[in-house]
């Protein structure tokens, strides 16, 4: 056996060589030529395989449906179960119990696929407890979805805000939730954020302990000009993560990879030897062991076999599309294996599949240059910050496109029932004789690895060979078995996990998209021959209320036994481990305030069991919201925005919904999965769609689809609670082939729109395109082949039409518009018949649809009203106030003053646009506003002239008066005025001066109607009249009032000294002389100095006072003997006289 799976490998290598030769020279795909996909061996009647293959021995049980919107999974040692939301939710999940708790919340970024990824438990995991997570952890990251080009003006450091990290960190378990203050930060990969997609991020560990990390290329299948091809889109100007060169293509970056590095105690880590790049390896990074590879999602470590093993994510072009050679092969999936010992470039994005080459494609230019050569491999990209020459690629263990014929193994689009690919690496299973475990798989399996194909909801199982070829691949346990045994099917499985008890661990998306899906799940695939476990199933009504007591209805009807028996049912209302009732049917009546888990377990008449649960809220109602406009299954045109408005109520907030709590995400839906590309909020605005979306290929299933969440506030101290809508909206243009479908067949033809088409459209048989909503549409054409009508009808292929369209006869399509008038409202099912066996290819709605066609309203005020100066103009600044509104979301709202030549964006603060002017001018400004729509606004106009140096407009009569401290004053405190003006309707501002005759005496401004003016100290005796004059402001006039103040002489208070005293005769003594007034003032004036001894007068003297009041009077030189000295003040205008004495002795 051995000898023929090495031989079969070599001839698998040698195929796949030979197309990679064809691929290279020409760009062709020769993909219709797979190899053999059987290794000749009856693996039907191996040992064991007869048990191992009846699928009556597995029953798939359910541990739980709240796993909100699903990523990863990881089974602890006691089999209970973490798994992760994208949201940053981490749940445990305990099968005993049959209850799921969220036990801690990571804060994540959320925009596209971004937020909380894997989850893992380390190998020593009985010993540490450390549980591993990678996600995105918040940054200052703008909100939204980043410009595919770059803004004019701006450098390429425009891009840098951009900038995160996708983050593997680890924490301890603490039995009961996570430890989030015991993170280790291990490991950050860059990324560009405010784009989709490729996040990667799954991890496991060799025998070693060294830990393997996948990482997408963080580039988006739609990058402008990619067509379905490899987006390498360096083009001048463009976001740099539409070149995936940049990340999986670089050796000196960590994106598009798998890294394997060896975690240290500290959280730290090294590099083990043996990766792709030695240490120090110039323009490289040493954890990379894998590169070149696209969206490794899911990916596995099996140190038993020696082997990694992922699945890989590939564009989307399809086989029509790349027909031509010119771009490149059509869009493959990958699973791929290498030895622990063997690091290898898988080649993304550079090749693909069986080492298919792209061509390396002037997107400047839109101009094709030469084929990549998988063995001489170069990043000639402008943002390589790697080796210019990179490993030579090493083509694909597995690879399959979208039909039968398109790889080696047809059975990898053979399994499923859905459309598109989605490659889930799985584990390797190894049979343990001496586990106890009555459920773990039969030895059958041993060593066979597992795949999930989440598109087309299948999970098959891989034999390979010793050097890791795939000889086998086998359907595991089939949904049409499990359907015929009344068990859950397989529904978008996303991760893989074996247990410690052998069973395989099964999280499941569900159908839909960015949300907790009513079809997701945790579940466990037992192997379990004879009896098998009923299905534990119930619904709950209500499932909460705001106040209690809150009586709820459980109904467990739809519990079901694979083998028909009876069974009993018993109910747990409040999750404390008692059993409360029993009966299909019952009720509880909840008294007091919480949440509570309500529990179910379902019994057979054998004794087995499962259990299930439900939470209850009692004290917080949860909220309803529907999304109003558009209608689920409305259409539009790549580009458009789309209109919505979203309406709701809650218990406790009331019937109008909080717009900031509204969330949505907008996502790219391509066949059964999508990708989350633009997250917003508010309850009315529009939904983006990209004009590059159809970059995912000509022909590709494409469509919109939005995700709206509402969470209230929370209520009676419980945590807040959730409602979410959805909708689906369709391209105008849709593809037969895409229709589900009765007696017709699908074909490739090259000249049909998406290079196939259907055939066989007569009695008997239709065409259903569901959900479609037709309103603001105004018809269709029908694109056909082959003379006779095509009838349109709803909801039911036997229908009265409500349209019709006669196809004439003769070669090649013919497109024949429908008028509509009348047609459908509502959301349901388009049928298309036809009586007369033609072939249809495609289906092109005309009208409006739900995009966004109608143009905003703007309307401009100025701030003030109208204009302040005399003369018309304004003599202050002037804010042109814009106000716009839309049907759906403003792009911008901006202003022009050249009449248009240059128009100037205007941001809003808090939600207001205004432009302030604030020079002399005369202005005519146009405005107008833009919706993201791109409908432009009819432009508006207004003119105005500011002259700052104009007087004021005032329309108000105002009235002044003068209050002063006293009637009466003193020379020298003369006190204040205090100046009021008052006017009808309000306060008047500005500035009051206040005059003698024409004499400025002071002014000062108003402060509620009032102002203070100091009189002058030096005011003289005598009787003033002041003048206070209001100068107006913009609103009230001039107006001037009058006081009268009488100022009377102030006291003269004189102080005098001699020095020196005694003096000497033939010296001369000097009179030191100050006088003031009574109220401060320095005097003014002169002073004399009567000097006399005994009765007669010897000297009379006079001096004039200077500034501060004083004067030094200088004596003649005097005889020996007494002399008494006279100072008098002689009085002023404003003082009165002083005198005073002072005695001087002269002597020898």
């Amino acid at each position: 056996m051995n000898g023929k799976r090495s031989t079969k490998r070599s001839i698998r290598r040698l195929f796949a060589l030979g197309i990679a030769g064809l691929v290279t020279v020409s760009g062709l795909t020769a993909l219709g030529l797979p190899a053999s996909a059987h290794d000749g061996v009856d693996h039907g009647s191996e040992p064991g395989a007869e048990s191992a293959l009846d699928w009556s021995n597995y029953e798939k049980v359910l541990l739980t449906k709240n796993v909100g919107e699903p990523i990863d999974l990881a089974v602890l040692p006691d089999k209970s179960v973490l798994h992760t939301a994208r949201n940053g939710e981490i749940r445990h999940t305990d099968p005993k119990t049959g209850t799921t708790r969220v036990v801690a919340t990571i804060p994540v970024y959320q925009n596209s696929e971004d937020g909380l990824q894997s989850v893992g438990i380390d190998p020593d995991f009985a010993e540490n407890q450390w549980v591993y997570l990678v996600y995105a952890p918040l940054s200052g990251t703008p909100t939204g979805a980043a410009p595919n080009m770059l803004p004019a003006g701006e450098t390429e450091s425009y891009w840098d805000q951009w900038k995160g990290v996708n983050r593997l960190s680890r924490f301890k378990w603490t039995g009961s939730g996570l430890d989030l203050g015991s993170e280790q930060k291990i490991i950050e990969v860059e990324a560009q954020r405010g784009q989709c997609c490729h996040v990667g991020a799954d991890f496991d560990w060799d025998a070693d302990g060294n830990l393997y990390l996948s990482t997408g290329d963080n580039t988006p299948a739609s990058a402008p000009g990619a067509a379905g091809f490899a987006p390498n889109n360096d083009a001048p100007g463009m976001n740099p993560g539409f070149d995936s060169r940049r990340g999986a293509g670089n050796t000196n970056d960590l994106r598009g990879k798998i890294l394997r590095i060896a975690v240290q105690e500290d959280g730290s880590y090294t590099i083990p030897e043996g990766n792709l790049f030695p240490v120090g390896t110039e323009k490289t990074r040493p954890e990379i062991f894998v590169m070149g590879v696209r969206n490794p999602f899911k990916i596995d470590v099996d140190s038993e076999t020696n082997t990694l093993s992922w699945g890989d994510y590939g564009p989307d072009a399809t086989k029509a599309a790349a027909a031509d050679g010119v771009r490149g092969p059509m869009g493959l999936v990958e699973w791929n294996a290498t030895g622990l010992d063997q690091p290898q470039n898988s080649g993304w994005p550079y090749v693909h599949g069986p080492n298919a080459a792209y061509n390396e494609w002037n997107f400047e230019t839109a101009t094709p240059r030469g084929f990549f050569d998988p063995q001489n491999l170069k990043n000639n990209s402008r943002w390589n910050t790697g080796l210019v020459d990179i490993p030579a690629a090493t083509p694909a263990t597995v690879y399959y496109g979208d039909n039968p014929g398109d790889q080696p193994f047809d059975e990898l689009v053979n399994f499923g029932t859905g459309t598109g690919q989605g490659p889930m690496g799985g584990p390797v299973y190894h049979f343990d004789e001496e586990n106890p475990s009555t459920s773990k798989f039969p030895a059958y399996w041993n060593d066979k690895t597992f795949f999930g194909e989440f598109s087309q909801d299948y999970i098959a199982a891989f034999t390979l060979d010793e050097e890791r070829a795939v000889t086998h691949i086998e359907d595991f346990l089939p949904n049409a078995a499990l359907s015929q045994a009344a068990q859950p099917i397989h529904d978008n499985p996303m991760d893989i996990e074996f247990g410690p008890d052998g069973s395989m661990y099964v999280l499941e998306y569900g159908d839909g998209f960015f949300r907790a899906n009513p079809d997701a799940g945790l579940y466990r695939i037992d192997y379990a021959e004879g009896n098998k476990a009923p299905q534990a199933r119930f619904t709950a009504t209500p499932l909460s209320a705001s106040q209690t007591p809150l009586e709820v209805t459980f109904d467990a009807k739809g519990s079901s036994d694979p083998e028909g028996d009876a069974l009993t049912y018993d109910w747990d209302f409040d999750g404390n481990g008692t059993f409360d009732a029993t009966g299909v049917t019952v009720k509880n009546t909840y008294t007091e305030l919480g949440q509570f888990t309500a529990r179910l377990r379902v019994t057979d008449a054998k004794g087995k069991f499962s259990l299930t649960s439900r939470v209850i809220s009692v004290g917080n109602q949860a909220p309803q919201i529907e999304i109003a406009t558009p209608g689920n299954g409305s259409f539009f045109e790549w580009g458009d925005a789309i209109p919505y408005r979203v309406t709701g109520r809650d218990a406790e907030d009331g019937d109008q919904i909080v717009g900031s709590r509204v969330a949505w995400t907008y996502g790219l839906g391509h066949d059964e999965h999508a990708h989350p590309e633009v997250t917003g909020t508010g309850a009315t605005g529009a939904f983006p769609t990209s004009k590059d979306s159809p970059e995912h290929g000509p022909g590709a299933l494409l469509y919109g689809t939005v995700v709206v969440t509402y969470t209230d506030a929370g209520f009676n101290g419980l945590p807040p609670a959730a409602a979410e809508a959805t909708l689906r909206l369709n391209p105008k243009t849709q593809e037969a082939e895409h229709a589900a479908r009765e007696g017709v067949l699908p074909y490739a033809d090259t000249t049909a729109s998406g290079g196939n088409a259907v055939s066989g459209l007569g009695a008997g048989s239709f065409l259903r395109w569901d959900p479609v909503n037709l309103a603001n549409l105004t018809g269709v054409v029908v694109r056909a082949t082959g003379e006779g009508t095509v009838d349109l009808r709803w909801n039911a292929a036997d229908a009265a039409p409500f349209g019709t369209a006669t196809i004439p006869a003769g070669a090649g399509w013919k497109d024949v518009l429908v008028p509509f008038s009348g047609q459908p409202t509502g959301t349901g099912s388009l049928y298309v018949t036809s009586p007369s066996g033609l072939s249809l290819d495609s289906l092109t709605f005309q009208g409006a649809g739900a995009g966004d066609k109608t143009a905003p309203t703007v309307s401009a005020t100025l701030d003030p009203a109208a204009p302040t100066g005399v003369g018309g103009v304004y003599n202050r600044a002037v804010n042109l106030n814009l106000a716009a509104t839309d049907n759906g979301a403003l792009a911008s709202v901006q202003y022009s003053v050249d009449n248009g030549t240059t128009w100037t964006t205007v941001r809003a603060a808090n939600g207001a646009y205004s432009v302030p002017f604030t020079t002399n001018g005369a202005r005519t400004v146009q405005y107008r506003a833009t919706d993201t729509g791109g409908n432009v606004s009819t432009v508006g106009t207004v003119s105005f002239t500011i002259d700052l140096a104009a007087a004021n407009a005032p329309t108000v009569a105002s009235t002044t008066t003068v209050a002063l401290d006293a009637p009466r004053v003193t020379f020298g405190a003369p006190g204040s005025a205090t100046v009021t003006v008052s006017g009808q309707g309000g306060t008047p501002g500005g500035e009051v001066v206040l005059y003698e005759g024409d004499t400025e005496i002071g002014r000062s401004a108003l402060t509620g109607g009032k102002a203070t003016i100091a009189l002058p100290q030096t005011l003289g005796a005598g009787t003033h009249t002041f003048r206070a004059a209001y100068g107006a402001d913009g609103t009230y006039k001039a107006s001037a009032g009058t006081a009268r103040l009488i100022v009377s002489k102030a006291d003269s208070v004189l102080t005098a000294t001699v020095s020196p005293n005694p003096v000497k005769p033939g010296a001369s003594a000097q009179v030191s002389v100050e006088a003031k007034t009574s109220t401060g003032v320095a005097g003014t004036g002169q002073v004399t100095v009567m000097v006399k001894r005994n009765l007669s007068t010897v000297a009379m003297l006079t001096g004039t006072l200077d500034e501060n009041g004083k004067v030094v009077v200088t004596l003649p030189k005097l005889a020996a003997g007494s002399y008494k000295l006279t100072v008098t003040h002689t009085a002023t205008a404003n003082t009165t006289a002083a005198s005073t004495l002072l005695n001087l002795t002269v002597q020898q």
